[in-house]
């Protein structure tokens, strides 16, 4: 410890300050589970994918099942169910696809944008010149 050595009295009340927390259980719950914890794998996963997955993708994911699925229900033949998840999951994967795009094309129109202007110019005021 630094500094001088606490007298009796300052160490009384350190005591009883400490005493006083010792008995607080729902204190010492809280400070025992303040720590941040890892995230599970089930919610790491699902931040990565909202990450990646745009809503355009979601609801083409959505539309085109939903129309794949009206199209198998009226003819339930193995050649159209087959064709209609050839279908499906090139339309996903397009969509994915186009997503990523415009977000790498967005994200490279900002870089230019932020190097294309210029640096603020601050107002100089009289203490911030150099004396001669």
């Amino acid at each position: 410890m630094d500094g001088p050595a606490l007298s009796g009295w300052e160490r009384r009340l350190l005591e009883e300050i400490e005493s006083d927390l010792r008995h607080d259980t729902r204190l010492d719950r809280k400070l025992s589970t303040m720590g941040a914890k890892r995230p599970g794998r089930v919610r790491r996963v699902l931040r990565a994918v909202g990450r990646r997955v745009t809503a355009g993708v979601v609801l083409t994911a959505l539309v085109m099942s939903a129309i794949c699925l009206s199209v198998g229900v009226r003819t339930p033949t193995t050649a159209v169910l087959a064709a209609l998840g050839v279908v499906w999951a090139a339309t996903v994967a397009a969509a994915v696809a186009t997503s990523e795009l415009l977000r790498r094309r967005g994200a490279a129109r900002a870089e230019r944008a932020a190097a294309a202007e210029p640096e603020e110019r601050r107002e100089r005021r009289p203490w911030d010149r150099p004396e001669a």
